[in-house]
């Protein structure tokens, strides 16, 4: 039975211990700084393929919203450095909270659930969206043309999250197993 006491991390097999969770999220999102930095250029200034998008869902994915949001910020920034400002920050903000929302429910739903909600909200929240909301409200990019660069980020967004699951069951997961605290009620 689930606890009824808030917390921000997903309750699916028991909460990781604060200094953990801390760690992990010091750890994701150093990564997540050196993966950003390999970026392969479009044909929009605004997008770059980049490996970095994996490490904000995996975040979310395992940390739950708020440990996919600061994850996020930390790697955006670092994007932010080398590209147009609001749309590497937005972008992995989003993308973190897009897998941590879903994994918040995750004692919740079914697996099968998670898995699906993870990947929808990582194509519309985590990559179509920011993309097409910055290029036409800050950018005023016509929306014809920003629909073609966001579609990129949503492709990308979906190619990631699905390489993050197989990374989170059969690496992350089995490591900390040991590590999670049963849920009080």
């Amino acid at each position: 039975m689930p606890s009824s006491r808030m917390t921000l991390q997903p309750l699916d097999s028991g909460a990781l211990p604060f200094s953990l969770w801390l760690a992990l999220l010091v750890v994701f999102s150093a990564l997540g700084i050196a993966l950003r930095q390999v970026a392969i250029p479009t044909y929009t200034l605004f997008v770059n393929l980049t490996p970095g998008f994996i490490i904000p869902l995996l975040s979310g994915m395992l940390l739950g919203p708020l440990g996919g949001i600061f994850c996020g910020v930390f790697v955006g920034m670092s994007g932010a450095l080398w590209e147009p400002f609001l749309i590497p920050l937005v972008g992995n903000i989003a993308l973190g909270l897009s897998t941590g929302l879903p994994s918040y429910f995750r004692h919740k739903i079914p697996y099968s659930l998670w898995l699906i909600l993870c990947l929808i909200f990582a194509i519309c929240i985590g990559g179509f969206f920011p993309t097409f909301a910055v290029e036409v409200f800050v950018a005023q990019i016509p929306p014809s043309v920003a629909i073609l660069s966001a579609s990129i980020d949503a492709v990308q967004a979906g190619l990631w999250v699905i390489i993050a699951f197989f990374i989170l069951r059969g690496v992350v997961k089995p490591l900390l197993n040991p590590y999670r605290q049963p849920v009080l009620e």
